[in-house]
């Protein structure tokens, strides 16, 4: 077989293929859907909203929309893996789908960030918007599923699998610590709403060309992906059956969906929380955001270590554990429990607590890739069977479902929920001044 990675180097820049679509679709993760409703973000100026202040969607139609649409971004990871599977062409299997897919996923993006019925249209916004996510969702899925899919047959061995998983882990570090610990002080620095942020950061995207240039496949290698695989090449159905008919899967599945599910409606409030709850500005959450994902470099490295003495069981029920202690972090640091002005007890609790959750950040990047890749791999090595992007696209699926029920359904609905101590209850409200008076306080 000809091999790609045959130098250290190459293994380090193949690993950040994903890193710029990723980068995109955690800035939009984090920030897009308060930056086109900032009810969550409080009643001041804030310039991770497109208009502080203004809502440019409806926002009992757009929560279900969007979980469709997050849905919709799992389903389609089925078909695209089957695609890229078994497509065979004169330049290879996974080359070919990213290249074509490349520019509909950078223009569809720039359009999700562009509400062209302004304020007064929000029924326009929200069928425009949600138009382009769905094209954006179907093309980042064909090019990661590609990326992803080639790990292994671009990867020789376990060792080298290994080392690409830390990479991969590693970048997907850093895209959140410049998300969530860079961007707000950015914005608040260079005085930039987050809609122009997100279009400066397109080029970005070009990442995932990468393995255009990298993957030895195709007619020119003579076909090292294809040929002694062919005659094994699975129906989708039976690929999808054998998928899920794996035991060791299964169980990983279930422990990934319950673990996306909270981690997703943590991840999507957290900045809201941030801003409405805890009253930071962006220098506070840069340094709290830097406290938890600074560390995560060394805590990969001790989690890796503790694994091989304890076991990968043990050592994830400790980063569970861990992340679980950072996010009541957010509940006893907020002014509903601290009250006003008392900044400085606030940030020694988040950055505590952020530093607790470090431990289990590498590790939640690092897993389901790794999983996927040594299920697929084994499966490979005993059976022949090269369908290795199947796996990735049955955790896409299962994620994507959970995903959009946490951070969309959920999330959308709980934001629009104001709770009063003077007035004893609870309201659903369009924003501050709405919330006031349906409590009688306006």
């Amino acid at each position: 077989m000809v091999k790609s990675l045959d130098k250290k180097w190459k293994e380090l820049l193949f690993s950040a293929s994903g890193l710029g679509p990723n980068f995109m679709m955690v800035l939009m993760g984090a920030y897009y859907t308060d930056a086109l409703n900032p009810v969550a973000l409080g009643g001041g100026d804030t310039f991770q909203a497109i208009m502080a202040g203004t809502c440019f969607i409806v926002p009992a139609l757009f929560p279900i929309l969007y979980a469709i649409g997050k849905i919709f971004d799992g389903i389609i990871d089925i078909p695209f893996a089957h695609i890229t599977d078994t497509l065979t062409t004169k330049f290879g299997r996974r080359r070919p789908p990213i290249l074509v897919s490349f520019i509909p996923m950078v223009l569809s993006y720039a359009m999700c960030w562009i509400p062209i019925g302004g304020a007064e249209n929000t029924m326009l916004n929200t069928i425009w918007v949600m138009f382009w996510c769905f094209v954006f969702f179907a093309a980042y899925t064909m090019c990661l599923i590609c990326f992803y899919g080639s790990l292994s047959t671009t990867c020789t061995d376990e060792p080298q699998r290994m080392r690409v998983s830390g990479y991969k882990s590693f970048f997907d570090t850093i895209n959140y610590c410049i998300v969530y610990a860079l961007v707000p002080l950015l914005l608040d620095v260079f005085k930039m709403h987050i809609d122009k942020f997100a279009l400066t950061c397109l080029p970005i995207m070009c990442t995932i060309l990468i393995p255009v240039f990298m993957i030895k496949e195709g007619e020119k290698y003579g076909h090292p992906e294809g040929p002694a695989l062919d005659s094994k090449k699975v129906p989708v159905f039976k690929s999808v059956k054998l998928v899920l008919g794996s035991p060791v899967y299964k169980r990983w599945l279930i422990v990934e969906c319950l673990t996306v599910a909270v981690l997703q409606l943590f991840l999507v409030s957290m900045n809201a929380m941030m801003i409405g709850s805890l009253g930071f500005n962006g220098l506070q959450m840069a340094l709290c955001n830097t406290a938890a994902f600074a560390p995560v470099p060394i805590m990969l490295y001790l989690f890796n270590k503790l694994k091989q003495k304890k076991g990968t069981r043990f050592a994830y029920q400790t980063c569970l554990g861990a992340f679980a202690i950072g996010m009541l972090a957010f509940f006893v640091d907020s002014k509903f429990v601290m009250g006003e002005n008392n900044v400085p007890a606030q940030m020694v609790v988040a950055i505590v607590g952020g530093v607790i959750a470090s431990w289990a950040i590498g590790t939640f990047f690092m897993m389901p890739y790794m999983a996927a890749s040594s299920v697929s791999t084994v499966e490979r090595k005993i059976y022949g069977i090269n369908h290795s992007a199947m796996y990735f696209a049955g955790e896409a699926l299962c994620t994507s479902i959970v995903g959009a029920l946490a951070g969309s359904l959920v999330y959308e609905n709980i934001k629009m929920l104001f709770i009063s101590k003077a007035a004893k209850g609870i309201v659903y409200a369009g924003n501050y001044a709405l919330a006031a008076e349906k409590f009688g306080v306006a």
